[in-house]
């Protein structure tokens, strides 16, 4: 009983401090747009301008309290303050489930120990495991903040965009691949001594094992899947020499090649598609949300999750032009897609290890992304230049 009782206890603290971001994110996604301070004034009612007492602010439940409405004017307040604060607690409480307790992506340093929250809860003071989780809940709130604001705004605010860029890139530094394992448990050495322990994990009887790899011989060809770290994979491998292992090196590589992959990817589609709807329909937020999602998570992830929403998003945009919009937007989708590869990167990397490894068909991949969007500019243009012929000689 007092083992349960604790869990509860954990997960409920967990979930209030979530709420309680989601109420400063929800300042965030108001202000920051609108190039205010997030401290002065204290919130306040948006039509009559009366500070918010303590006590009409705890989250989640002052919103019903208040039924939604301002205690000095009536007015009512949007019902997205009450679910970015749900979502919010609720993604601080799925990330501790999926990523420390069970150990969706088997780091090698909590495999010997059994996944249940008996074995995580004895070692509850775990620095490691409080720097994964809070590394993954600054990724979860900066998708929130950024998916929010294209929302209501269609851009995401420079200084948004900025700070996910600093800190992944912090991140990136102070935590390289393969941490939290360490550096030994992720190579073999060129003589082929294993330098890793224990035997290698096979997530599926089809899949390739998970564990060390080899120094000399090229990732791509081998039964083997990189071990995963805090990011995913490196940057390239086999590692150059001037990049080993665990190094600031790798993680500064690893973080910029991210941030590039998720800019220029992104950036690609969006002149494309303005190209193809001849105006500025969609602006730069997807491309700085896809930025900030390749800091934290690397390059390769960052680009499966743009080919896993790509397809969604288009035709998302394509159904919002056609009702008449100026400018569109589908960041939704996008995020959906980093959070599928975020979370499922044990199964989605064994099955584009072979290509994201390999020069020759990487370089394939980039040039037939590149024709397929340049043929949907090319259609997409054929129909707005037949709409347009349609509604003027009507």
């Amino acid at each position: 009983m007092f083992v349960v009782v604790w869990i509860v206890f954990v997960l409920l603290m967990l979930f209030l401090l979530g709420s309680a971001v989601g109420s400063f994110l929800n300042v965030c996604i108001v202000r920051l747009p609108q190039g205010r301070s997030l401290i002065r004034p204290a919130s306040c009612c948006g039509k009559c301008h009366t500070p918010i007492r303590s006590r009409d602010n705890v989250p989640l439940l002052s919103y019903w309290l208040l039924r939604g409405r301002c205690r000095a004017c009536g007015a009512p307040f949007s019902m997205r303050y009450f679910w970015i604060e749900l979502l919010t607690g609720a993604c601080f409480v799925l990330i501790y489930h999926f990523e420390i307790v069970r150990n969706i992506h088997h780091f090698e340093i909590w495999s010997w120990y059994d996944d249940d929250y008996v074995a995580v809860l004895m070692r509850m003071f775990d620095a490691q495991r409080w720097l994964v989780f809070s590394a993954r809940a600054l990724l979860a709130c900066f998708l929130i903040v950024g998916t929010m604001c294209i929302w209501e705004q269609h851009r995401i605010p420079s200084s948004v965009t900025l700070l996910g860029s600093i800190v992944g890139l912090v991140l990136s530094l102070a935590f390289p691949w393969p941490w939290p394992d360490a550096p030994a448990q992720a190579v073999v050495a060129p003589d082929g001594r294993t330098l890793r322990f224990g035997p290698p994990l096979k997530p599926f009887a089809w899949g390739p094992r998970l564990g060390a790899m080899p120094a000399d011989e090229a990732w791509w060809k081998g039964e083997v899947t990189p071990r995963q770290g805090l990011f995913p994979w490196p940057v390239w491998g086999p590692l150059p020499s001037w990049l080993p292992v665990g190094s600031l090196a790798l993680g500064l590589a690893t973080g910029i090649a991210g941030l590039l992959a998720g800019a220029l990817s992104m950036g690609l589609v969006r002149m494309l598609f303005n190209v193809g709807v001849r105006t500025r329909a969609l602006g730069w937020g997807e491309t700085h949300l896809m930025m900030i999602a390749g800091g934290f998570l690397g390059w390769q992830p960052v680009v499966v999750a743009l080919l896993l929403g790509v397809v969604p998003a288009m035709v998302t945009a394509m159904r919002q032009r056609a009702e008449g919009r100026q400018q569109v937007t589908f960041a939704r989708w996008l995020t959906a897609a980093v959070v599928v590869v975020w979370f499922g990167w044990f199964w989605i990397g064994p099955l584009v290890q072979r290509l994201f490894f390999n020069e020759q068909r990487l370089l394939f991949l980039a040039v037939g992304y590149t024709i397929s969007l340049v043929v949907f500019s090319l259609l997409l243009r054929r129909v707005t230049r037949a709409r347009r012929s349609a509604s003027s000689s009507s």
